[in-house]
C-alpha cells in the first residue's frame, strides 16, 4: 500500500486540520462550530422524540438506521469526489494510499455521527453500554460495507462488457442512469447491514461490546478488500487534472459572471449584473456566510419534523434562523467595507445608480437566505399549529433589505 505515501498523506492531512488552529480565521470557525452547536442543541432539546429505545429490537434497528444512513450516502463523495483528488493523482500518489486516507476520513465521519446520536441518551440520563455498543457496531459495519460496496459498484461500472443487472434496468429508459445503476443501489446494503449489526448486539451469546469488537473486525476486512476494487475504478471515476480546463475554450463572455438565469431573470439588466458580481464576491471573500445556510436549514427542518409542536424547539429554530440571517447581514456589511477601500470606477463607467446597486445587492442577499427561508418556512407552515411559513420568507427579504442598505452606507459614495 506504499506505506511512505500513506504517512505522507496523513502528515499533510494533520497539517491541514491544524491550520485553523495555527492560523485562526473567525469565518472558518463559525462555519464549523455553529452547525455543530445547533445540531447538539436540537438533539438535546428533542431528546425524547429522537432517541430510539436501545433495549429492544425495534429500537436497536432504528438506532442502526440512524447511524448507518448518513455514512452510506456520504461514502461516494468521500471516495470519489474529494477536492484534492486531481492534485494527488497528478503527483503520482498510489490509488491504495489515497483509498487509505479516504477510508480514515469516512471513519472520522462515522465516529462523529455516533457521538452526535449519543447526545439524546446523555440528555435523558440513559447513556450506557448498550446504546454505545449498538451505535458503534452499526457505524463500523456500515463503514466497512460502504467502502466495499461503493468501490465494487464503481468497479462493475467500468468493467468492459458487463451485463446490466435487473435492478439497473428498473431505473428507466435513460441509458446513462441504467449504466450507473450499481452506484444508485450501492448505499442500501450498508444501511441494512448497519441496522442488522445494531440488532445483533442484543443477542445474548456475547456481551454488547464483544459483539461490537467482532463486527468491527469484519468491517476492517471488508474495508481492506475494497482497496483493490477502488484502485481498478479510480482511473474512470477520479477526475483528471486537465478536466479542470475548458475544452474547447469558451466563446467570449461565456466564462464570465452568469446573468439573467433562474429567478434573477426578472431583475433589470444592470441590477442583475450587480447581483451576479456581489454573489461572486461574497462567495469568495465571505465563504462562511454561504456555507452556513444549508446545514442550519437541514437541522432546523429535522427538528421541526421530530418535535415541531414543542415551544422550546420552535424558539430554538427561530433563534437559529435569526442568527444565520444576522451572519448574512454581517457579510453584506463587510462587502460594503471592501468597496469603501477600493475604487468603483467600473460602476461609474457602466452607469450603475444607487437603485441598481441596492436592488442587485438585495437580490444577492435574498438568494443566499432563500434555502433557509423556503425549507424551514414550508416545514414550519405544515408542522407548527396556527402559524404560517410565509413569515420566514418575509423575514429573509426584510433582513436582506436592511443588510443591503447598511452595506451601501458602509461603502459610501
Amino acid at each position: 500500500m506504499a506505506p511512505n505515501a500513506v504517512r505522507l498523506l496523513l502528515g499533510l492531512e494533520l497539517r491541514r486540520l491544524a491550520d485553523p488552529v495555527r492560523h485562526p480565521r473567525p469565518g472558518a470557525w463559525i462555519a464549523v462550530l455553529l452547525p455543530v452547536a445547533l445540531g447538539i442543541a436540537a438533539l438535546w432539546l428533542g431528546a425524547e422524540s429522537v432517541r430510539p429505545d436501545a433495549t429492544n429490537g425495534d429500537g436497536a434497528i432504528g438506532l442502526g438506521l440512524l447511524v448507518s444512513s448518513p455514512i452510506a450516502f456520504w461514502t461516494y463523495p468521500v471516495l470519489f469526489r474529494p477536492a484534492d483528488d486531481a492534485l494527488l493523482r497528478r503527483l503520482g500518489i498510489p490509488p491504495r494510499a489515497s483509498y487509505a486516507l479516504r477510508a480514515l476520513r469516512l471513519l472520522a465521519l462515522t465516529l462523529a455521527v455516533v457521538l452526535l446520536l449519543m447526545v439524546p441518551y446523555a440528555a435523558t440520563g440513559v447513556l450506557g453500554t448498550v446504546p454505545i455498543a449498538e451505535a458503534l457496531a452499526a457505524g463500523l459495519v456500515a463503514w466497512g460495507a460502504a467502502l466495499f460496496g461503493l468501490s465494487g459498484a464503481a468497479m462493475r461500472i467500468v468493467t468492459p462488457g458487463r451485463r446490466v443487472e435487473l435492478t439497473s434496468r428498473m431505473m428507466g429508459p435513460d441509458p446513462e442512469l441504467v449504466s450507473a445503476g450499481p452506484l444508485v443501489w450501492a448505499p442500501l446494503p450498508p444501511v441494512i447491514a448497519g441496522a442488522f449489526a445494531a440488532r445483533l448486539v442484543l443477542v445474548g451469546a456475547l456481551p454488547p461490546l464483544g459483539w461490537t469488537a467482532l463486527l468491527a473486525a469484519g468491517a476492517l476486512g471488508l474495508a481492506w478488500l475494497g482497496a483493490g476494487r477502488f484502485a481498478r475504478a479510480l482511473p474512470r471515476f477520479g477526475p483528471q487534472a486537465n478536466e479542470m480546463a475548458y475544452a474547447p475554450p469558451p466563446r467570449a463572455g461565456e466564462a464570465g459572471l452568469v446573468i439573467g438565469r433562474g429567478l434573477a431573470r426578472v431583475l433589470p439588466r444592470r441590477a442583475g449584473a450587480v447581483r451576479a458580481r456581489d454573489a461572486a464576491v461574497v462567495s469568495r471573500r465571505f465563504r462562511w456566510a454561504g456555507r452556513i445556510t444549508w446545514p442550519v436549514a437541514i437541522i432546523c427542518v429535522l427538528a421541526l419534523l421530530r418535535a415541531g409542536e414543542s415551544a422550546a424547539v420552535q424558539g430554538w429554530v427561530t433563534g437559529a434562523g435569526a442568527l444565520v440571517l444576522a451572519m448574512h447581514a454581517a457579510a453584506l456589511i463587510g462587502l460594503g467595507r471592501l468597496e469603501r477601500g477600493g475604487m468603483r470606477w467600473m460602476d461609474r463607467t457602466v452607469g450603475l445608480t444607487a437603485r441598481d446597486r441596492l436592488l442587485g445587492r438585495w437580490a444577492a442577499a435574498f438568494g443566499m437566505a432563500l434555502p433557509l427561508a423556503a425549507c424551514v418556512g414550508i416545514t414550519w407552515g405544515l408542522i407548527v399549529p396556527d402559524s404560517s411559513g410565509w413569515m420566514w420568507l418575509l423575514a429573509a427579504a426584510a433582513s436582506a433589505a436592511v443588510g443591503s442598505a447598511a452595506s451601501l452606507a458602509a461603502a459610501g459614495r
